[in-house]
């Protein structure tokens, strides 16, 4: 037997509630602060911060007044550059006794307030959004100052030199450790406990707390719960739940295709032919594309292009008559150079919302134009705040381009432009429309941007994201049939998955098409570990990664040339692990698609993603009952051992239950037949061989077979759930002849295990 390098800790009971006991306002320097200048810079949605050293720091809480007043606590004193005597900021806080608080200060600009939560020298944190690298091998996160800002991911986040040259050649684009589309200000820990703020200023995680450009941070804390569900559950209250997915998502796998129709068709040809049950196809190109000096990209004008699908409504109604859903992409963001690359088209929504004066503006009151990935690429962003703004973009875009339902659209708001076409669905016609969209970008919001309801970039840049997914769920929650709708969200924050609980779920990025920790297939776990303790309960990942890339740069003198690709060994290693983890199983060509490998690029890709699009619908019945047990406890489908396990396996990355029912141990290297895993104590059912393990002691680490295409999959057998759903699998992959090793498992070695079923 081999070791494994496993977090193994000792549960603790936190002894500082927030009600009784030590109060929070008993806390050591529990509010402290800062004043420094902050500067910011974006090109490509990568944002660059500088701080200049603070000119006045107070360290140092002092109370003045502590008063009762029903269900509350009035807290007053100073925060203070001197331990013993006022010499800073007058603030006054109000602790509620729901756990909540909210504390203010005299308006002091550039002022940064810093909560500080209980904790122990033992207390161990997690959490933070979706995060990817907070750690070599785990999901904690060290004792330094963490940025919690929404922006682009990053290419690289630290694998060198790749992230070098991403950074120096292409503004700024390698990324950090911390970089993260969808960062959350809320932490859980070790001890059962969980602190979060609701600010969307700019902000980090620092030293057991909060810090917060603002003269008022308000958020809440956590405590005295019995376990780590109980926590999530009272977390989740805070940021909402989701309420389901359409039941189309678990038939099998969501296809990413593009290349307009005829190709399109070639792609879902081979894939049938192969076998392969296909619940979908999100076709990213349905409103055409533009070339400039990144490649060919995707035309940001929210309408079908005809002339790249011209038999688009046939299509879509065929393959709705065959039980395969259409799914197509869009942002908040708006092209330019519309008329350019489409002439032959109904709208130019740029126009359009310039006109109405929709777009996010300068101070000046000019259109505010960005760009994404090269300077020919330039964009405007539609104003959400702005209730009529968002209203003409539900209607025109959502209602009417993408589910096909027109009318109030095109009598409330017609096309400035004339066009001669034919009125189809996509293009301002009547008809079945889609199902699902890709509600991607919402980490572009600049700083600098007055917005239509008042308020500023700083104060609602890691909100936009919140507001983004908001515009979808209830374009969504409107439908009466809205439960066969979907969308899902790349940006988020803390308060995202209230907003998208109708119709909504989230994917975790882009990541490389690499196998590493960083930014690639080892990431995603991470990802999704993190996520699931920070509210979001429902995510997925691109199966085969996204970013693949083949540049030659200088670097140290030399030239460089680093290549990312994919490989067959890896698209094979992604499906199983998100036939198996994801709640929605879907592949993407990638940003190369022309260049790089495809999942029905050859036989034995396409008997590969026919056997995991069957096995993740096999796990439908399961997942079903996991979704329900999101949407009303907020509950993760994606588990960290430590949730059923013990503290002691806290922050584990390379392992993970699907809900209580199955133990997976993905395979992160390339050429690796087998695997570590740790199994708890307990009895452990093999789900390929039906070969159990009795575990006895409580730290029993083994390397087991994990060939591709028979990863690390244990039943945890004394799970009455687990038992019954194992079976549902076994039958699928006629496993459960008579006489067989699974079908005995019910059988003569267990007669009570099949009465019970």
């Amino acid at each position: 037997m081999s070791t494994m390098s496993v977090l193994l800790l000792t549960t603790i009971v936190l002894l500082f509630p927030f009600a009784s006991g030590v109060e929070l306002w008993n806390v050591d320097n529990f509010l402290t602060g800062s004043i420094s200048e902050l500067s910011v810079t974006e090109k490509d949605g990568n944002f660059n911060f500088t701080h200049s050293p603070p000119t006045s720091i107070y360290p140092y809480t002092l109370t003045s007044s502590i008063t009762k007043i029903s269900k509350s606590t009035i807290v007053s004193g100073c925060i203070s550059k001197n331990p013993t005597s006022c010499s800073g900021i007058q603030f006054t806080c109000e602790f509620l006794n729901d756990d909540t608080f909210k504390c203010k200060t005299e308006s002091i600009p550039k002022l940064a307030l810093k909560i500080t939560f209980p904790s122990t020298p033992r207390t161990l944190y997690t959490g933070l959004g979706i995060q990817f690298t907070p750690s070599p091998s785990s999901t904690i996160f060290p004792s330094k100052k963490i940025p919690l800002t929404v922006g682009e991911q990053g290419v690289g986040r630290g694998i060198q030199p790749l992230t070098n040259i991403m950074t120096t050649y292409f503004h700024g684009a390698g990324g950090a450790e911390y970089s993260t589309y969808a960062p959350s200000n809320c932490f859980t820990t070790n001890e059962n406990t969980c602190g979060y703020v609701l600010n969307s200023e700019y902000a980090y995680f620092v030293n057991h707390g909060f810090e917060v450009r603002s003269n008022v941070i308000e958020g809440g804390y956590i405590e005295g719960r019995k376990n780590y569900y109980e926590v999530i559950e009272s977390l989740t209250e805070v940021t909402g739940r989701f309420e389901g997915v359409p039941e189309w998502t678990g038939t099998g796998v969501i296809v990413g295709i593009q290349g307009g129709e005829s190709k399109v068709l070639h792609k879902v040809q081979k894939l049938k032919d192969g076998g392969v049950p296909i619940a979908g196809l999100w076709i990213q190109d349905w409103a055409g594309k533009r070339v400039d000096s990144f490649g060919s990209r995707v035309l940001w004008n929210w309408e079908l292009d005809e002339v790249f699908y011209p038999n688009w409504e046939k299509r879509v109604e065929e393959w709705e008559d065959e039980g395969i859903k259409t799914l197509v992409y869009i942002n908040p963001c708006l092209s330019t150079r519309v008329d350019e690359f489409k002439p032959h088209g109904r709208r130019n929504l740029y126009l359009e919302a310039e006109k109405y004066g929709f777009m996010i503006k300068k101070s000046d009151g000019t259109v505010y134009v960005q760009s994404s990935a090269s300077d020919e690429f330039q964009f405007g962003t539609v104003d959400l705040t702005n209730p009529k703004a968002k209203e003409w973009y539900i209607e025109v875009v959502v209602n009417c381009n993408v589910m096909c339902k027109c009318k109030i659209a095109n009598e409330k708001y017609p096309p400035i432009k004339a066009y001669e076409g034919e009125m189809q669905c996509g293009l301002g016609g009547e008809g079945g429309g889609v199902k699902g969209w890709m509600a991607d970008f919402g980490e572009y919001l600049p700083f600098d941007v007055e917005l239509g309801d008042g308020t500023d970039g700083s104060m609602r840049h890691n909100d936009w994201p919140r507001v983004w997914a908001g515009v979808n769920g209830e374009a969504v929650g409107r439908k009466k049939d809205w439960r066969e709708y979907l969308f899902f969200s790349r940006s988020g924050s803390l308060k995202s998955p209230s907003v998208a609980s109708k119709g909504g779920m989230f994917w975790v990025g882009d990541q490389n098409t690499a196998w590493d920790g960083n930014d690639g297939l080892a990431s995603v776990l991470t990802a999704y570990l993190t996520a699931g303790s920070s509210g979001f309960a429902l995510t997925h990942s691109d199966v085969g990664g996204y970013t693949s890339l083949n540049v030659t740069k200088e670097w140290e003198g030399e030239d460089v040339n680093v290549y990312v690709g994919r490989t067959s060994e890896l698209i094979m290693r992604w499906m199983e692990l998100s036939a198996v983890a994801d709640c929605m199983f879907r592949t993407h060509e990638g940003n190369q698609a022309d260049k790089q490998l495809q999942v029905w690029d050859t036989p034995d890709l396409i008997s590969s993603l026919k056997f995991w699009s069957t096995f993740h619908a096999l796990l439908h019945p399961l997942r079903k009952v996991l979704l329900k047990e999101a949407s009303k406890y907020g509950y993760p489908l994606v588990r960290g051992m430590w949730y059923d396990y013990g503290m002691g396996s806290f922050g584990m990355n390379s392992q993970f239950m699907l809900g209580k029912d199955l133990l997976m141990a993905p395979v992160f290297t390339p050429g690796a037949d087998k695997v570590e895993i740790w199994l708890p104590r307990g009895e452990w059912v093999n789900i390929w061989t039906c070969e159990k393990i009795i575990v006895e002691e409580e730290k029993y680490v083994a390397e087991v077979e994990a060939e591709v295409g028979r990863p690390a999959i244990y039943v945890p057998w004394e799970e009455k759930r687990a038992r019954k759903y194992a079976k549902g699998i076994w039958k699928g992959l006629g496993l459960m002849e008579k006489g067989g090793g699974c079908a005995a498992l019910y059988e003569w070695k267990m007669p009570w295990a099949k009465k019970e079923l």
